[in-house]
């Protein structure tokens, strides 16, 4: 990797760390203001929806404007500010404004990193890039619920404070420190009207390789979504575990989750290639979160060594994902990527209402139906005709 790569993903380490640190308390936040696991479900969708919408839009401009780092820092200040507009929010109205905010800012971050990522690598050393780049990346996510937690045991505003300030401290750092990736692009003619281009994209894409990777994307993030959501809301409400106890929780599998995509991603990517290390990533993922969520005894050893299993497996997939979407972009690397988080939005749209709906029905719902579609992603990419020549 070069210097920039590495630049890249220290400063995207941070982002995952300060990005996160609202989601420990975000429980505490709905539990304490009386609302139901519906409204947990609709806060995440609604800013999902806004990711949903603006991140090829994103992507497109960060293309236009040959910049990825633009696209960064001043969306990181603006992402500060609705989550302190968030945090501090008692009415679901506002809450709900704040989200729309946070959602579509974020979504220029993350969707012009990887494009950034692409634009500094080629096909020979992308898919170990962006393992690290998963890897790191996720320890930062694991970094942020502990910090998160931590600050915000005693009162939740206070993780939002930190968090606040600690977007716009990475926005000037980002600008005065990240270099500007190598931004190729071809004469790219776009539409005058965003929305209309978002839904030409889509058309043009859907019947190729690139349709079927956005369909899975879909899938894998409503599954990763549902279940991932319905934890944090699973161990507030049935379990009674405090911000602290779930920041515990999520480094556990932060840290497992990076041991994963530095020494076993990179290594099965390079012996059996991108899809076929996708297809049986998904298969394991989805065959024991479907035990996990049998099992009653949750601190058992079966039910541990499953554990384990589940989160190294279910760590695996996105980098595996981002680089069989990345090496179909050609020179328009932020408007694919832009797409690719598109679906990922919608997905966590599907994921995040579902399992909000069923959490005080079913608990156990959210994760059952996650599993069930993870194998449902294995069995589009095994049998997926546009896929046989990848």
């Amino acid at each position: 990797m070069n210097k920039k790569i590495i630049y890249l993903i220290v400063a995207m380490f941070f982002m995952s760390i300060l990005a996160n640190t609202a989601h420990p308390v975000t429980p505490e936040l709905v539990v304490s203001l009386n609302m139901s696991s519906l409204m947990y479900g609709i806060m995440f969708a609604t800013m999902s929806i806004a990711s949903f919408t603006m991140s090829p839009i994103w992507g497109s401009l960060s293309d236009k404007y040959r910049s990825r780092k633009l696209f960064i820092y001043l969306p990181s200040i603006g992402y500060g500010l609705a989550q302190i507009g968030f945090g501090f929010s008692t009415s679901p109205v506002l809450i709900l404004i704040f989200r729309i905010l946070g959602g579509g800012f974020v979504a220029s971050i993350f969707t012009n990193a990887i494009a950034y990522i692409v634009d500094e690598t080629d096909h020979t050393n992308r898919s170990k890039a962006i393992a690290y780049y998963t890897a790191i990346t996720g320890f930062g996510v694991a970094l942020g619920y502990l910090v998160g937690g931590y600050i915000g045991v005693n009162d939740y505003h206070h993780a939002f404070i930190f968090q606040s300030l600690g977007l716009i401290i990475h926005a000037i750092i980002v600008y005065f420190l990240l270099p500007e990736s190598n931004v190729k692009i071809e004469d790219v003619k776009t539409s005058k009207n965003f929305i209309f281009q978002i839904k030409d994209d889509f058309k043009k894409y859907m019947p190729t390789a690139l349709g079927t990777l956005l369909l899975v994307v879909f899938f894998t993030s409503f599954s990763f979504i549902a279940y991932s959501t319905g934890i944090n809301y699973f161990l507030k409400k049935y379990l009674n575990l405090n911000p602290l106890q779930i920041g515990y929780y999520m480094a556990l599998t932060g840290i497992i989750g990076m041991i994963a995509n530095v020494y076993l991603t990179p290594r099965i990517s390079k012996k059996y290639g991108d899809k076929k290390s996708l297809k049986y990533v998904l298969l394991v993922t989805g065959i024991t979160l479907i035990i996990l969520s049998m099992i009653d005894k949750l601190l058992s050893p079966i039910s541990i060594i499953v554990f384990l299993i589940f989160v190294f497996f279910i760590s695996m997939f996105k980098p595996l994902l981002q680089t069989m979407v990345s090496n179909l972009s050609k020179n328009e690397h932020g408007k694919i990527m832009g797409l690719q988080n598109s679906a990922n939005s919608v997905g966590m749209v599907g994921g995040s209402l579902f399992a909000g709906t069923l959490l005080d029905i079913y608990p156990k719902m959210p994760f059952i139906m996650a599993a069930i579609i993870f194998i449902v992603s294995y069995l589009i990419i095994l049998f997926s005709n546009k896929l046989k020549k990848i």
